[in-house]
């Protein structure tokens, strides 16, 4: 970015720090498929010069009902058709009495550092001589034009409702931001290799450390409308089985803009933008290629992808089926990541308005603003100019900051509190079939009792419910010949059914028993 555009920024933040100017987002940019992916083309018109693309591979995944990833209407309706803004009290108390079959809610977590994406080079700080930060690792790294913000823990989806049709509902005081104001740094080292450095604003290069570091622009994001969307639990065995599931929503939202006083590191209220039909999954990956129009052009290229619910982020996941590797329950069921990518344009629509009608909340101010707050509490749709925008009590927002690209993203847990169990069945996370002490999610044989989950040959079946000595699929006299040969053998072999350390007469039995069968059934195989 060259010094003048950082000084026309500059006055354009002062300028807005005494106005009640805002920034907005109009979709206007062309989405198609193309070779089974959502390509979302700027052609410059709406974004001030920037073109480009941003692109959406789904991996092939079909959401309930059919639906693809550019569809995020409900199936004939949410629910039984009872809810509303006036019943939704009375919908979350009693689900069933408004169709609804899961509720629901996500919380984010802070970012652990596993993630399959490569790393990413995050350019020096808007006006302070911060960075840069090359080969940064991008676990929760939501990043603002060539700038990176590690997404906050505690960003929360309350009360997401989800009916049998596995449409989502969710209100919009029920969605909550935390602050993006920090960079936590991690630079990813090959094995071998050294760490490297780049040239900061002034022209120095540096090596920066590992660490957290404050960045000069923050951010308050906050939802302007409830969300819609599907969730693609219905489409596994049960809302809380251990199965690749994913979902997605989309809604409008704004965040509030604040610049970092480099002395007294305090920030002040700068700007307000705002995203219409901005879209979130759970699942795919996208990536953003805008150039913007500034002097020669900088290329804005980032890239994430999703980690699918119940999956671990450090294998490379491709699919949303239930032959999609899930990670250890123990450390990852209903862990998840969702992010979604867009571009601030100018707002301009066909008819040359450059401006969108916000409902400004009367509790904010320049004297009460900062993290928390919310300058806005919603869109008036439909409003051609500022005049009437005005005579509807709402806040005529005028455009700037077109070609700004960005990716927000973050990690999660996703609790479940309610599902109906007269749909659904019980709990596959706590059902013990054998009484063995073990889950059956967990339990290597569900159908007979082995605390000690003796595996030998480690393929998810334990010994005692695993005869299949040659790993075939099936018991037969292939595997009578093997258990002959190990016939009085001792130590940890696969032929001792039983565990006790011999392959004996006890070990004959069990085998008898298995003949003919296929291994398990277990919890950690098929």
């Amino acid at each position: 970015m060259t010094k003048n555009i950082k000084l026309a920024l500059l006055t354009s933040a002062l300028t807005l720090m005494t106005t009640n100017y805002a920034y907005a987002y109009e979709g206007s940019a062309v989405e198609t498929w193309v070779d089974g992916k959502l390509v979302t083309t700027f052609d410059g018109n709406s974004t001030s010069g920037a073109v480009g693309t941003i692109t959406f591979d789904p991996w092939g995944f079909i959401g309930p009902g059919g639906r693809t990833a550019d569809q995020f209407g409900a199936i004939g309706g949410f629910g039984n058709g009872v809810y509303n803004p006036t019943t939704a009290a009375a919908c979350i108390a009693d689900p069933a009495s408004c169709g609804i079959g899961q509720v629901q809610h996500v919380i984010t977590q802070a970012a652990d550092g596993y993630t399959q994406d490569p790393p990413h080079d995050i350019n020096f700080d808007f006006f302070s001589n911060y960075g840069p930060y090359p080969q940064a690792n991008v676990d929760s790294l939501a990043t603002f034009y060539l700038w990176g913000y590690t997404s906050p823990a505690n960003s929360t989806f309350n009360q997401m409702l989800i009916d049998f049709d596995g449409d989502y509902q969710i209100a919009r005081e029920d969605m909550t931001f935390e602050w993006y104001n920090i960079i936590d740094y991690t630079q990813v080292v090959p094995e071998g290799g050294v760490r490297v450095g780049g040239y900061n604003k002034v022209g120095d290069y540096v090596i920066v450390a590992d660490g957290s570091y404050a960045n000069d622009l923050a951010f308050q994001p906050y939802p302007l409308s409830d969300a819609k969307g599907w969730c693609g639990s219905v489409l596994a065995a049960h809302p809380n089985a251990h199965e690749a599931m994913a979902g997605q929503v989309q809604f409008d939202f704004a965040f509030d803009v604040y610049l970092r006083n480099a002395t007294t590191g305090t920030y002040s209220y700068m700007s307000t933008e705002i995203v219409n039909n901005f879209k979130m999954r759970s699942y795919g990956n996208v990536s953003v290629d805008i150039t913007t129009s500034w002097g020669t052009g900088d290329q804005q290229l980032q890239y994430a992808t999703a980690v699918v619910n119940n999956t671990d982020p450090r294998d490379v996941i491709s699919s949303v089926n239930i032959n999609t590797p899930t990670g250890d329950p123990a450390n990852w069921h209903n862990k998840v990541s969702f992010m979604g990518a867009d571009v601030l344009t100018t707002g301009s629509d066909a008819s040359g308005n450059t401006g969108d009608c916000g409902i400004p909340n009367p509790a904010w101010s320049f004297a009460n603003s900062g993290p928390g707050t919310t300058k806005y509490l919603g869109l008036i749709k439909g409003v051609a100019n500022a005049t009437d925008c005005t005579a509807q009590g709402g806040l005529w927002q005028t455009h700037a900051f077109a070609t700004y690209a960005f990716i927000l993203r973050a990690d999660a847990e996703r609790i479940i509190d309610h599902f109906d169990e007269g749909v659904y069945g019980p709990d596959p996370m706590t059902i013990d079939t054998d009484g063995d002490g073990v889950m059956d999610y967990a339990d290597n044989c569900t159908e007979v009792d082995n605390p000690a989950q003796q595996d030998t040959d480690s393929d998810g079946y334990g010994n005692i419910c695993d005869a299949d000595f040659n790993n075939d699929g099936s018991v037969n006299s292939l595997d009578l010949g093997l258990f002959k040969q190990a016939f009085f053998t001792t130590g940890n072999v696969v032929e001792d059914l039983n565990s006790d350390g011999v392959v004996n007469a006890l070990d004959l039995g069990t085998f008898k028993g298995l003949f003919f069968l296929p291994p398990g059934p277990s919890g950690l195989a098929p």
